[in-house]
């Protein structure tokens, strides 16, 4: 099918092991491609080795998630941003991120000012080096967007489930929009038939592995194969063929991030 998952974490062994992470890979069979996704500095050359170890179908986004922001200084952001702009420039990373905003486990007056700086320093690394950026924003929408629009990178809000009208903010400025196992659990009634609204050619599949296990194997750790049940619930969901469904998703990828 040819499939692309655009955001997971099977690089990182604070969740796959060595064996864990070959199997994983292994059985992606459906897949011509993955992005293995930082989410710290050292998390990001993790992420870079394996795909050089599997340059066949693997790639490595690099960043540093909103949630270190509440462990590092000014000074500390400026060192690793440093060093991150040098991994962007490896020939296997074709994204920043993930990166963002993120109030939903630390206080916005605690962490706001800090997140913005990490952001805005991965917005002008992306820039630079004409590439993507896989975002996340959760509960921060109001302190994205004017941090997003000095920029204006192309690149996706991941694991998207926010409202119609954040929605429409994203498809305004060109933002794709990662879809993942929750469309396929969610009890939100509006989250779905948000997912409905969506127009095909914004969608990118993802599976975030390890995590959000797609209906119906919760309960099961998610690996990258599982994107399949992504796309085949979307194509019921929305009444379309799955094969359409998968075809314009892995082109929405390939032109999103150059694979």
């Amino acid at each position: 099918m040819n499939l692309i998952d655009t955001h997971c974490h099977i690089h990182d062994p604070e969740f796959f092991d060595n064996a864990q992470a070959e199997s994983a890979l292994h059985e992606a069979t459906d897949l011509e491609a993955l992005l293995l996704v930082g989410t710290s500095l050292n998390d990001s050359r993790r992420a870079i080795e394996f795909a050089h170890v599997h340059p066949e179908k693997c790639w490595a986004a690099v960043g540093i998630h909103p949630h270190e922001a509440a462990s590092l200084s000014s000074e500390q952001i400026d060192s690793d941003c440093q060093q991150l702009a040098v991994l962007a420039k490896d020939k296997k990373v074709r994204a920043i991120g993930e990166c963002g905003f993120d109030f939903y486990y630390n206080d916005r007056s605690e962490v706001g000012e800090v997140q913005s700086q990490l952001l805005e320093r991965q917005l002008a690394i992306a820039k630079t080096n004409n590439l993507p950026v896989s975002f996340h924003v959760r509960g921060g929408f109001d302190e994205f967007w004017p941090v997003y629009d000095k920029y204006r990178v192309p690149g996706v809000l991941h694991s998207f489930t926010d409202s119609e009208g954040q929605l429409e903010k994203a498809l305004e400025r060109g933002l794709m929009i990662g879809v993942n196992g929750i469309a396929t659990f969610t009890k939100d009634r509006k989250q779905c038939d948000m997912f409905a609204k969506i127009p095909l050619e914004s969608i990118v599949v993802e599976t975030d592995a390890p995590f959000l296990t797609p209906n119906p194997i919760r309960g099961t750790m998610n690996v990258p194969r599982n994107v399949t049940y992504v796309t085949s619930f979307l194509a019921e969901l929305r009444g379309e063929d799955v094969r359409h469904i998968n075809q314009q998703t892995t082109a929405n990828a390939r032109n999103l991030f150059a694979f």
